[in-house]
């Protein structure tokens, strides 16, 4: 052998299956459901899919009567193996096949064994509950009951819950559920009141079905019934009470009995233990007690109830004494108002209450005017008829019993008239602060009821018109109230109370203390170099009060800061020291009292100096004598010594061509001449002069004329002459000293 030659090429590729068929028929097709216009069927896939994966289903139906097989699902295969057929005339029978369909295409029919007749199926409702719903459904407050089951019936039946014998709905606590055949029930946070049993109805038009559940809510017990206390001694009493009427849904494990006295808060325990309903408590004689019960099942106490009063730990007690004192204290058109007094003897208890009864004149029958007991001492018997004539009668009531009655007089009831009567509820003079509130308050009596008006002063001023007054009247007295007041609103407040039986007036005195008003008359006398004396009047109103002090401040003018001289000026003058000879001053002045300081009141600008002054100016003095080194001056006095005599002049002199003027002597001249020596021949010279007093030196004098120091001859003093250079009389005096 040569060898293997080449290969042939590769065929196409070749996959090792087995032959694909058509699938076998679908296994056991049956009817599930049917209404009148639908049939609900249910088959099992084929046993054998013809080697291919089954791609769904075709439902064919025959009516009857004919040959022809009608596909009813033309646009796609049915994917489960079940589907309901729509669309069938009610009355009308049908058959019904299916066929598997795969990759080949459709496989061999399967009948249903039976024909269908088109309409509904009617069957009564039945309604199954849970298990856990069929015995007693317990749950605590708070938590959420449910109720759930089946219920089934052709056609779907109506379901109502009810629980005794109310529908319920859905609302905020309660859920209904119905998704038939489920249905369920969910009551939100349980309360007590929601135990009992719970009616679930079912109906349609085959019949109707009910079931039951019944629940219990487990809360506390309710308080316990009648609650008593008995056979009371100084040292013991016996306490009993009933059972409560709820139980919480629980057995009642326990009471528990405690104990407090009127001015304790809290509770003692008298026992908690106790199954029976009777308990014996001891007690501290002369003392009160409240008790108090409350039972206790497994979910904890409930409520207590309480004694509404004390009991006194004594012994037994006996019928209190009759009322004392009683008698009719008003009577009007319809009523009458009575009065009595507590019995002398309470039978050895403090819980005493009354009664009263009426009776018409005439009549056998008391009435009992009221319901109940009365606790007080006095009793407004109305509803009666007008000048009719009754009897009234009250008795005294205890726990031991009721007293013997007591009865008054008989008595026409009718509205007595009785003159007006105002007790002004103010012992003397009202004082108040200004800005403070004027209250003040009377009793009112009378009858008809008075007329109350309040006026103030002579004037009978109409306080009501203004905005701070209010007035209110009640039928037993007036108050009056006046805000912010002022110092003007004190006075005299009248108020006068009129009904047809005549009037009555009181008055009340009021005073609005304040600040005092200014001082008057403020002056400033007695003015010297550094002091002077201020005086006042006192203010025209002192505020209501004394005047305690003065306060009086100064200020300078150039300045105008005021500064406090004295604080507590006790007089209506004060003398003001240390001021500054020439500084002009202001004073001014303000009163103090308790409520604090009045305006000031201010005085005229004064300037510090004494009443006297400094002389006035002299006239020009006069040279009368000239030599070579001396002259004679003389001068007249001035006009004004300033209120003082003159004490010496100051001569000064200076040479004409000089600004500087030199005082002659060192000390005042007394004398009105002097004669200047030590002067420089053929100088020329000039004088003037200063007064001087006690308060001081004086403006000088005007200059003298100058005159040249030297010896004149007499031709020269006659050119003088007759020139006026000298005065005649001057030069003769002259002439006459030489």
């Amino acid at each position: 052998m040569v060898g293997l030659s080449k290969p042939s090429p590769s065929s196409d590729p070749i996959k090792a299956s087995r032959p694909i068929t058509p699938p076998g028929p679908p296994i056991n097709p049956k009817l599930k459901d049917k209404t009148k216009e639908s049939a609900d069927l249910v088959w099992t896939k084929p046993l054998k899919d013809g080697g291919s994966p089954i791609l769904g289903y075709i439902v064919e139906c025959q009516k009857t009567g004919t040959t022809q097989w009608n596909r009813i699902n033309k646009d796609e295969l049915i994917r489960q193996c079940a589907f309901r057929v729509p669309g069938l005339i009610e009355g009308n029978e049908y058959k019904f096949r299916i066929k598997a369909v795969n990759i080949v295409g459709e496989g061999e029919p399967r009948e249903l064994p039976e024909t269908v007749l088109a309409k509904d199926i009617l069957s009564p409702p039945e309604i199954s509950l849970d298990v856990t719903c069929r015995d007693l459904i317990t749950v605590r407050v708070g938590q959420t009951i449910r109720i759930t089951g089946k219920v089934k019936g052709r056609p779907d039946p109506e379901i109502t819950w009810s629980k005794d014998g109310k529908v319920l709905v859905q609302e905020k606590r309660v859920e209904i559920l119905h998704d038939l055949p489920n249905v369920e029930l969910q009551v939100k946070e349980a309360k007590r009141s929601d135990h009992g049993k719970y009616i679930i109805a079912a109906k349609n038009s085959c019949g109707q079905a009910q079931a039951f559940a019944v629940v219990n809510v487990l809360d506390r017990p309710g308080p316990c019934q009648n609650l008593k206390i008995s056979y009371v001694t100084k040292d013991s009493c016996m306490i009993s009470w009933e059972s409560p009427v709820d139980n919480g849904g629980s057995e009642i494990t326990n009471y528990i009995v405690e104990y407090r006295q009127p001015n304790q808060r809290g509770w003692s325990i008298v026992s908690s233990d106790i199954t029976k309903r009777l308990v014996k408590a001891n007690l501290v004689e002369n003392r009160e007690y409240f008790f108090r019960v409350c039972a206790e099942n497994k979910i904890g106490p409930g409520p207590c109830i309480e004694t509404k009063t004390p009991i006194l730990a004594i012994n037994p007690i006996d019928k209190p004494g009759e009322p004392e004192n009683l008698h009719i204290a008003e009577k009007g058109k319809t009523f009458v108002y009575l009065k009595w007094r507590r019995p002398d003897y309470d039978g050895g208890s403090p819980n005493l209450s009354y009664h009263v009864e009426r009776k018409l004149k005439d009549s056998d029958e008391w009435e009992r005017v009221h319901k109940g007991s009365i606790k007080e001492t006095h009793y407004m018997v109305d509803k009666c008829v007008e000048n009719k004539i009754y009897q009234f009668r009250v008795q005294t009531k205890n726990e031991a019993g009721e007293s013997n009655w007591v009865k008054t007089a008989e008595v026409v009831v009718k509205e007595d008239l009785q003159k007006p009567v105002l007790d002004l509820k103010l012992s003397g003079v009202l004082t108040v602060k200004a800005g403070d509130t004027i209250r003040i308050e009377a009793g009112v009596r009378g009858k008809p009821q008075p007329e109350v008006v309040w006026t103030k002063d002579k004037d009978a001023t109409d306080l009501t018109r203004s905005p701070r007054v209010s007035i209110e009247n009640t039928s037993d007295s007036s108050k009056f109230v006046l805000t912010k007041s002022r110092r003007t609103d004190g006075g005299k407040y009248v108020i006068t109370a009129t009904n047809a039986a005549g009037s009555f007036v009181a008055y009340a005195t009021v005073i609005v203390l304040d600040k005092p008003g200014p001082v008057r008359n403020l002056k400033v006398t007695d003015i010297s170099s550094d002091r002077c004396t201020v005086t006042w009047d006192p203010p025209e109103d002192d505020g209501g009060c004394e005047i305690q002090n003065y306060i009086l401040e100064k200020c300078e003018s150039k300045r105008m800061v005021w500064s406090t001289y004295s604080s507590s000026v006790l007089t209506d003058y004060a003398k003001v020291t240390r001021l500054i000879e020439g500084n002009e001053y202001i004073f001014r002045v303000r009163a103090e009292n308790k409520m604090g300081t009045g305006p000031p009141t201010e005085t005229h600008p004064i300037i510090a100096k004494t009443k006297y002054d400094r002389p006035g100016r002299p006239d020009p003095p006069d040279v009368t004598r000239v030599s070579k080194e001396e002259m004679t001056v003389v001068w007249n006095p001035p006009e004004y010594d300033g209120g003082k005599s003159i004490t010496g002049y100051i001569l000064e002199k200076k040479e004409k061509r000089s600004l500087r003027w030199v005082p002659v002597t060192k000390t005042p001249i007394p004398e009105r001449r002097k004669k200047v020596t030590n002067l420089f021949p053929g100088h020329e010279y000039q004088f003037r002069v200063s007064a001087e007093n006690e308060v001081g030196l004086g403006e000088p004098s005007l200059p003298s004329r100058p005159v040249i120091n030297s010896q004149l001859p007499a031709w020269m003093r006659s050119n003088c002459m007759s020139s006026g250079f000298l005065p005649k009389t001057r030069l003769a005096l002259a002439d006459q000293q030489n």
